[in-house]
């Protein structure tokens, strides 16, 4: 099933960070959300799961979620030029757009890119973030190929917090937030401003300026219980800012607003259902030296209607109804500027002694490019605490956006989602402090959307079902906890190749390397916590036809934390120890050494 040239790397390489590098205290199985649409524990979701916890995010001192999930298992990034600049993840080798990215369960997102951008969610807003690895399409449709990553916001009564850090490149980053309330009703509100003034991200540019960011942040999230069988949710966020960076146009204002509310009625404990409404609006206004050249916002809303169904003790079944209506506002004109998607879906749980099995299905009805089934099957064996199996096979799809369709002059409306099928195996355990998991998978991905010229040497390019690729890898981690230190790595080997015939037949995919890895290992001494990171990413190639290379790296950060009493800390890190120059974007340099100083209050 995998064939790998195996060749000699540094540790780095072939070591990355668990789930739970940062969590030095972590005694429970983690509960997974995401992977089923209800909560489970890691083990029952029958899935690679990870999650990184608000102390998780804290002591990591990430200033990004490309930061906080970078060396993860199945994770790697592309960035043109560092924080806040355009970030592309690739979850398990898949494209980019192949990743479905949630905030508290409502879709974000350009329609017209089809990418969420995850360069711009502010961290100081996050509860935790579930990372689900393999295709969820069955109960969330288009684009969960790769996976699903969703980042929960926090939630409940929340004690005032604050922190201000400033760093190299001008880098400011200041945060409050706080609540007030009771179990049956809190209200919370947060904001946030980062800004920094970079670096120039590419060499030979005639703009040998520095490319800056900035971001402001805003939001109010309040709850309530209305009595023993029903409650209520809802959210406001808005975050606007500005992106420098070298080209046509070389600036982007934009904006991000998300709002969600929430009602659920449980009046028994078999039975429960839930209606969320939700719009998600990414706007970008972009300029060519103060200039405006273009705009293109997307509006994104959407509704869900969810059942939650005990048949007997350890029978469920999870069911409901999306729906999804896009917008596009531009003064680029396209040929059509909406479309609607209607969903149904369907889920069985079954805990039947040591074994766990799940089925769903899902049936999409999209207005642009009509219907579509996706399904998926898992079963799980439970051979002890020490040792838990599990198998699963599922299909997914990726939904042209609007640009394949509609471009002007260039968009193909006769497009079809993406297709894959996806089989996978894995296992996992935990035994007293020592914890491990491993997955092998391989994923086939069939009509996939390729833009070329329509004749040798023509500037026009178009999209057409043509490309086809086969992904497949093996993923491994472990964390042990030796009394005040605690080692985490994995390693993560994937070979992501293009299968669409041809001269480039067998070509690792852009901008995907075979081998990437991280190690943490994190030590308490008394009042003082000491960590290191070593992160290791293989050689890539710019294209599929391998005509440019982008080089391996590996890269050194070292953190501290000090706690200064029960409602202060200070925290220091140091990135890129040894100054490593690399690209993980051809052509946009990543930044090199640099220091950072945290002070953050907590109140008790």
């Amino acid at each position: 099933m995998f064939q790998y040239n195996y060749k000699p790397l540094s540790a780095a390489i072939l070591l990355s960070l668990s789930s739970s590098a940062f969590a030095l205290e972590s005694e429970l199985e983690p509960v997974v959300i995401t992977a089923n649409r209800i909560a489970r524990t890691a083990s029952e979701t029958l899935a690679s799961v990870d999650v990184m916890t608000r102390a998780d995010i804290e002591q990591s001192q990430a200033q990004s979620v490309q930061d906080l999930l970078r060396g993860m298992p199945g994770v790697q990034f592309s960035n043109n030029g560092g924080t806040g600049k355009a970030t592309s993840l690739f979850l398990r080798g898949s494209n980019s757009g192949h990743t479905l990215i949630l905030v508290d369960g409502v879709k974000i997102g350009s329609a017209t890119l089809g990418t969420a951008p995850l360069e711009d969610i502010p961290l100081d807003t996050v509860e935790r973030i579930e990372i689900v690895r393999g295709p969820r399409a069955s109960l969330y449709g288009s684009e969960a190929i790769g996976g699903v990553i969703q980042i929960f916001t926090k939630r409940g009564v929340q004690a005032p917090s604050a922190s201000f850090g400033a760093g190299s490149h001008e880098t400011y980053d200041a945060t409050a937030s706080g609540g007030f309330g009771t179990a049956n009703g809190w209200v919370n509100a947060n904001a946030s401003r980062f800004s920094t003034r970079g670096f120039n991200v590419k060499d030979g540019s005639t703009e040998s300026d520095r490319d800056g960011y900035s971001r402001n942040t805003g939001g109010v999230r309040a709850g309530a219980r209305l009595g023993e069988t029903l409650s209520l949710d809802a959210q406001a966020q808005h975050t606007e800012g500005r992106n420098l960076y070298d080209g046509n146009p070389n600036m982007t204002v934009f904006k991000q607003e998300l709002y969600a509310g929430n009602l659920r009625y449980a009046p028994t404990d078999n039975y429960a259902t839930s209606l969320k409404l939700a719009q998600n609006l990414d706007a970008t206004n972009n300029y060519k030296d103060e200039v405006f050249s273009s705009r293109i916002d997307t509006r994104r809303t959407q509704a869900n209607w969810q059942h939650e169904i005990t048949l007997t003790k350890g029978h469920q079944l999870v069911g409901g109804l999306d729906w999804q209506y896009d917008k596009v506002i531009s003064d680029t004109a396209y040929e059509h500027d909406s479309r609607t998607n209607k969903a149904a879906f369907a889920q069985y749980l079954a805990d039947i002694g040591a074994f766990n099995l799940q089925l769903a299905g899902r049936h999409d009805r999209n207005e642009q490019f009509g219907h579509h089934n996706t399904g998926s099957a898992a079963l799980g064996y439970t051979v002890s605490p020490a040792l838990h199996l599990r198998a699963s096979y599922g299909t997914a799809f990726k939904a042209p956006t609007f640009n394949d369709l509609y471009w002007p002059d260039a968009g193909n409306p006769n497009l079809q989602p993406e297709k894959s099928r996806s089989s996978e195996i894995g296992a996992s355990g935990k035994q007293g402090n020592f914890e491990w998991q491993a997955s092998a998978y391989r994923t086939n991905v069939s009509n996939l959307i390729d833009w070329a010229p329509i004749s040798p040497g023509s500037w026009t390019w178009i999209p057409s079902n043509i490309s086809k690729a086969q992904i497949t890898g093996l993923e491994l981690s472990t964390a042990y906890q030796l009394k005040a230190t605690r080692i985490a790595l994995s390693a993560n080997l994937t070979r992501a190749v293009d299968r669409s015939g041809g001269s480039t037949d067998g070509n690792q995919l852009a901008l995907r390397a075979r081998q990437t890895g991280r190690i943490d290992i994190d030590h308490k001494l008394g009042s003082w916590t000491l960590g290191g990171s070593l992160n290791g990413v293989g050689s890539r190639y710019k294209e599929v036809a391998h005509t440019t290379k982008l080089g391996g790296y590996a890269t050194t950060d070292l953190r501290a934390e000090y706690i200064i009493n029960t409602s202060w800390k200070l925290q220091t890190r140091i990135e890129n120890l040894f100054d490593k120059r690399y690209q993980t974007a051809y052509g946009y340099n990543q930044a090199g050494l640099g220091a950072f100083v945290t002070v953050r209050y907590q109140a008790q």
